[in-house]
């Protein structure tokens, strides 16, 4: 039972980290992409790199895309603007596995200590903004740290491993449960934050990881579906691109996950956790330079299946 509430405190804190960080740039990044949308978007490439800052930033790619595909819905932005911001959120969205991969765990009293310092200054925005972000990164490491002591627990390594002595000879069934875990938590960088412990203790191979990981990135849609369906066509047409990109990408990987476990394996040979997270970036930076060129063809696409 304490293993249990160990687990569950773990993931609050980790979400509730992650809440807060986001809804401190929120209602920023929002307004700041509402009042310059046209400077933002006739560019492409500034649109994929807005996607990736806001996308960062928001700590959530279905955040960040369900604000876009709320512009498309409104008229303020057109599908071929808003598609590269969409692939840009993808390759954001990287950011929190990456943070989680360096291993900061020390560090956590001095995040609350530095975030106590600063709390006369709080009525300041700017020192607002700077306290809640670095309380953001305390709860978040702080959670982490439950979650790996918790599942480091005998009990649950036995019921993981067999379930995933069940799964590392297929890959299809591992981006099956990475889409099943993704779609119930509504959350990827939960979902590979869990991978990234499982792995980091060992419990779970880094190269059956990669399939799961795979997975989460289609399961990550399922938010954007759910949203898209209030929608105008237009916006359900943003979410069905947004769905179609990470499918072809996870379609791409699935013949080259060898491939690049040899890539992230030879990058962090001795940090499991690394690994996962330079897989989930190559996977999502890999997939947005292939897919970048061909996305008018995948508009004309999402035209056809939800005709205006």
């Amino acid at each position: 039972m304490l293993i249990f509430f160990g687990v569950i405190g773990g993931l609050s804190l980790f979400l509730f980290g992650i809440k807060l960080m986001s809804s401190t740039f929120e209602d920023i990044v929002s307004l700041k992409v509402k009042n310059n949308l046209e400077k933002f978007t006739s560019n492409k490439l500034i649109g994929l790199l807005l996607g990736i800052v806001a996308t960062a930033l928001l700590q959530s790619s279905s955040a960040s895309t369900l604000i876009v595909i709320s512009l498309v819905h409104s008229n303020l932005i057109n599908l071929y603007n808003a598609v590269p911001i969409l692939m840009g959120a993808n390759i954001g969205t990287t950011f929190t596995a990456q943070l989680i991969a360096f291993k900061l765990d020390d560090f956590i009293p001095y995040f609350f200590i530095l975030a106590i310092i600063l709390l006369p200054f709080y009525n300041k925005r700017k020192f607002r903004t700077l306290i809640r972000v670095i309380l953001s990164l305390g709860i978040i490491f702080l959670g982490m740290r439950i979650l790996e002591n918790s599942i480091s627990s005998t009990n649950i390594n036995e019921k993981i491993i067999i379930l995933i002595k069940n799964i590392e000879t297929n890959k299809i069934a591992g981006i099956f449960l990475g889409f099943i875990i993704t779609s119930i938590i509504q959350s990827s960088s939960t979902g590979i934050a869990i991978l990234q412990v499982l792995a980091s203790n060992l419990i779970i191979p880094v190269k059956t990881s990669i399939p799961i990981l795979l997975g989460q990135n289609i399961g990550t849609c399922t938010d954007t579906f759910i949203g898209s369906l209030i929608t105008n066509k237009k916006g359900k047409q943003a979410a069905l691109i947004h769905i179609m990109f990470n499918i072809l990408g996870v379609v791409i990987f699935y013949f080259l996950i060898d491939y690049l476990y040899s890539i992230v394996h030879g990058l962090s040979p001795e940090n499991p956790s690394k690994q996962l997270a330079n897989a989930h970036t190559i996977f999502n930076v890999s997939t947005t330079i292939i897919l970048f060129p061909i996305y008018p063809l995948l508009i004309k696409i999402s035209k056809k299946i939800i005709p205006d």
